[in-house]
């Protein structure tokens, strides 16, 4: 491919400042400091510990590590070193030289790479955007930096060699950045028509990103924005439906966020907060209401996956202490997605009871990783004995929210020969939560269904009547979880250093927690669980009577304080009625 830019003096040095933004590539807050580490020798790449290495050993793989070894090859590490370079430091200079020159000569041609990320995981495209930052640095006489920023536009324009989801994204960016150096139009339209379609995949029409990580939707978001920020900064056109896909992502975050400003943990993420200043409706989430603009709506259904409920926005009550839940439907999520379809996510009275087992790193095959991404470890419905096909969906087909109640119906399509159905019910009034299990096989033997949930970390669970009474450690608060009927054996099991994973919280990079996870079992020809949640704030949540009826209904009386509901769940609706006691 013919570049514009031959040599050094050819290139647009104006790219190293129009494009030296972004957590990744702007001025860092502590560079000095990161810089004195640099030059004592240890070089980090967090999550992980230093390492005293040799920098330039392209090969290098200390920790048996797939995620150091592609940060070693983004070349992000020198960012701080490249800083010090641009404001004059000489040393720097030539260190950030010696780095780029190193990685030239022992990995282009890409055939002879010697490091196995040098051109895979996007790092390529991350590298190719530090490269290309770092060219005023680069003496006139230095065509081996033409030719490694050529390499990179090359590689990055072969259809062949470009992914999807975010990694995608990021080799995009870096095309249009060495594109831009390099004088390149051509890279950079091409860069630009990938950018549109994959954006367009990224964010759907109502917001929901694809990645089926509520911590990945935030960061593509930033991304994307960083990104769209990128194509104006060179003069061209975003496109006019970027920024209401961007303001949709935004309220959908505000809805997936927990009363308290936290996310759920749901797919590949550490624990973490919404990031300030995203938008009003986010801001208005992590301040509590004291700031920004209400999203309004208490239920968001998103075709992606993902079904919430909400008490409300603080408007009765203080909004750290409202009621939150996540169901999650459809097929698996690839990318950032674990197998959770039909999973539910509780939180209540200021704290998260029921979660997913969170997420431990990115080794592919590690146990692990496929533990805390596997059904067994989700909040989910199973019928141990019959196999499941791990991909299938769990459809939600049908949704309602009323004043009275929120209503979810879902339906797993994953095993053959047999019918599994989940129904959610929110009571609003009474802030409690129904979950009711059912399954069948079509052959009309014996089967056993089981639910499984995981609790928090920082909740001790003791056995009560017909249950489980769930206590934050932190607090006075209590929740229980109620099994209505007889026909179920209820089992605990406490995560313990020595035995297997059940029950263990991965709540960041590499570390588990211990906690408990509960299961409810039933075994017959149509055998249901019906689960009563609830937590016991402001007022205690108690049950006066339950019936499950012929025909499919189910009939129930929860009670708090001096009122009690009459509740009627048929095959379709939901019918309450409130009563208060003399």
């Amino acid at each position: 491919m013919t570049t514009r830019a031959t040599t050094v003096a050819d290139l647009d040095l104006g790219v190293a400042e129009r494009q030296a933004f972004g957590g990744t590539f702007g001025r860092p807050k502590n560079g000095e400091s990161q810089v004195a580490r640099y030059r004592a020798g240890a070089l980090r790449l967090p999550p992980h510990k230093d390492w005293k290495g040799n920098f330039t050993d392209w090969a290098a793989d200390p920790y048996k590590d797939r995620n150091w070894q592609f940060q070693h090859h983004t070349l992000r590490w020198v960012n701080a070193i490249r800083w010090a370079a641009m404001d004059g430091d000489d040393a720097a200079r030539s260190e950030w030289v010696r780095v780029a020159q190193s990685w030239f000569a022992a990995n282009v041609p890409a055939e002879k790479a010697v490091g196995a990320f040098a051109w895979k995981d996007m790092a390529d495209g991350n590298r190719a955007v530090e490269l290309s930052l770092g060219a005023p640095l680069v003496p006139a006489e230095a065509s081996w930096f033409v030719e490694l920023l050529g390499a990179h536009r090359d590689w990055l324009m072969d259809d062949t060699h470009i992914v999807g989801g975010n990694h995608g994204l990021h080799q995009n960016t870096g095309l249009l950045v060495v594109g831009a150096v390099l004088r390149d139009h051509a890279a950079m339209q091409k860069s630009l028509g990938r950018l549109v379609r994959s954006f367009e995949r990224a964010f759907d029409e109502q917001g929901c990103n694809e990645e089926g990580s509520v911590a990945y939707h935030q960061m593509n978001i930033r991304w994307w924005r960083q990104t769209w920020a990128r194509v104006d900064a060179e003069g061209l056109e975003v496109p006019t439906h970027v920024t209401a896909r961007l303001d949709a992502a935004c309220t959908v975050l505000a809805h997936l966020a927990q009363p308290d400003g936290e996310l759920p943990q749901i797919g590949d993420s550490a624990r973490s907060k919404v990031v300030p200043g995203l938008s009003e409706v986010t801001d208005f989430v992590i301040s509590a209401g004291k700031r920004g603009e209400t999203p309004g709506a208490r239920a968001l259904v998103l075709e992606r996956g993902y079904a919430i409920s909400r008490s409300g926005w603080g408007e009765d009550r203080p909004a750290a202490q409202e009621s939150h839940l996540v169901v999650r439907h459809g097929a698996y999520a690839r990318a950032h997605g674990h197998f959770d379809s039909g999973s539910v996510h509780l939180y209540t009275a200021g704290r998260r009871w029921l979660v997913d087992p969170g997420f431990h790193s990115y080794q592919t095959g590690d146990p692990t990783r496929r533990y805390l991404a596997s059904r067994e470890a989700h909040n989910v419905p199973l019928l141990p004995e019959l196999d499941r096909e791990p991909k299938a969906d769990f459809e939600l087909v049908r949704s309602s929210s009323t004043d009275a109640a929120d209503d979810l119906l879902l339906v797993d399509r994953g095993y053959d020969g047999a019918d599994l159905e989940r129904r959610v019910v929110y009571l609003r009034d009474a802030d409690c939560w129904i979950v009711w299990d059912r399954a069948s096989r079509r052959d009309e033997q014996e089967l056993t269904l089981e639910q499984h949930w995981q609790t928090d970390v920082g909740v001790t669970v003791r056995p009560r009547d017909q249950g489980f009474r769930l206590n934050d450690t932190t607090s006075t608060t209590t929740m229980t979880m109620t099994w209505l009927g007889t026909q179920h054996t209820l089992a605990r099991h406490d995560a313990a250093r020595g035995e297997d994973l059940t029950g263990y919280v991965g709540t960041r990079w590499k570390t588990l927690e211990p906690a408990t996870r509960l299961t409810a079992r039933a075994t017959g020809t149509a055998p249901q669980l019906v689960t009563l949640i609830g937590a016991h704030s402001p007022r205690p949540l108690g049950l006066v009577d339950s019936f499950v009826m012929q025909g499919g209904s189910l009939i129930l009386s929860p009670v708090r304080g001096d009122s009690w509901w009459s509740v009627n769940i048929g095959q379709e609706s939901v019918r309450v009625h409130r009563h208060h006691q003399s």
